[in-house]
């Protein structure tokens, strides 16, 4: 599964006809509709609902890609399935306004800036249910964003056609599955690593986030998000340094992700000097590409220690 440039317009013998006017008031939606609905207003991470969680993916521009291509994956949506564009030709929302091909599904959708795949195909799918610009053609959702540009004058912002049920899966796997660490699992499988919640006394432990083997070689994995320099205290590389100490004497090497621009470099050279690998962002998504960073990074910062 890929998200590129491929999108493709339905090309459809016998198109529906239909109206975005619901004929039924209120309008009979199925289970999976209303359970979709549900997490869209109330669960789905990071909108202002007190029911909702934090999850640093949704929002994070350095993951965007392999964020959506797993909504992609649980939605059951092809590459040429998906558009993202900064505008959208209103001769095109016209015709979906009025027929559709229900053998596929469609996302044609505008990003804002700053704003991840992610991001907007919530904020799009949101504001068209809000507005009641959306109706059920079969087994399809279709709805419309619009952004009001003047008296009665109005552009279109989003246009999706979409699958209740998959659409559910989706939004129940941004709440409860798609994390960081599921992602940092994914990326050390993907480059052949035998990846497991740490344990210590063959018990789970909150130590560490997960435990790596390759070959002969194991690994610790600490998993650390920070937004912004400011998060990271004088003292963290020193305690972390402290904690992954002991680690030495059961031959496992740690292993700490993290976005590197917030480290300073006294930080990174204590890090080093205490044999702990340091992997950045960039790195992760070159491992879910499966080139084998750790291993890369090892013999890089062992060179480094050796030189100095």
């Amino acid at each position: 599964m890929e998200l590129t440039e491929k999108f493709e317009k339905d090309n459809c013998k016998n198109p529906r006809e239909y109206s975005l006017i619901h004929k039924e008031i209120p309008i009979k939606l199925s289970s999976d509709m209303w359970a979709a609905l549900a997490y869209l207003l109330w669960y789905v991470p990071d909108i202002s609902s007190i029911q909702s969680k934090s999850n640093e993916l949704i929002s994070n521009k350095e993951y965007d890609y392999y964020t959506f291509v797993e909504i992609m994956t649980y939605m059951d949506l092809r590459d040429e399935d998906c558009l993202f564009t900064n505008e959208i030709d209103e001769k095109i929302a016209s015709e979906y306004k009025k027929r559709i091909c229900t053998n596929s599904q469609k996302l044609i959708l505008s990003q804002s800036d700053g704003e991840t795949k992610t991001e907007s195909l919530l904020r799009h799918i949101r504001n068209a249910i809000a507005h009641g610009s959306f109706n059920i053609v079969e087994d399809l959702m279709v709805g419309f964003d619009e952004k009001i540009i003047g008296k009665d004058e109005a552009k279109t912002t989003a246009i999706f056609k979409i699958k209740p049920k998959n659409l559910l899966n989706a939004l129940k796997m941004l709440n409860e599955d798609l994390t960081n660490q599921k992602l940092i699992s994914k990326a050390l499988k993907n480059t052949s690593y035998w990846v497991e919640p740490y344990q210590e006394g063959f018990e789970r432990s909150n130590k560490f986030d997960l435990y790596a083997k390759k070959n002969e070689r194991r690994y610790a994995i600490e998993i650390r998000n920070y937004k912004s320099q400011r998060d990271i205290d004088k003292g963290f590389a020193r305690k972390l340094a402290d904690n992954f100490e002991k680690l030495k004497n059961e031959r496992v090497r740690p292993v700490l992700v993290i976005n590197t621009s917030f480290l300073q470099e006294e930080s990174k050279n204590e890090l080093i000097a205490a044999d702990v690998l340091i992997l950045d962002v960039k790195n992760i998504k070159k491992m879910l590409k499966g080139r084998d960073m750790i291993r890369e990074i090892e013999d890089a910062q062992s060179l480094y220690k050796y030189k100095k």
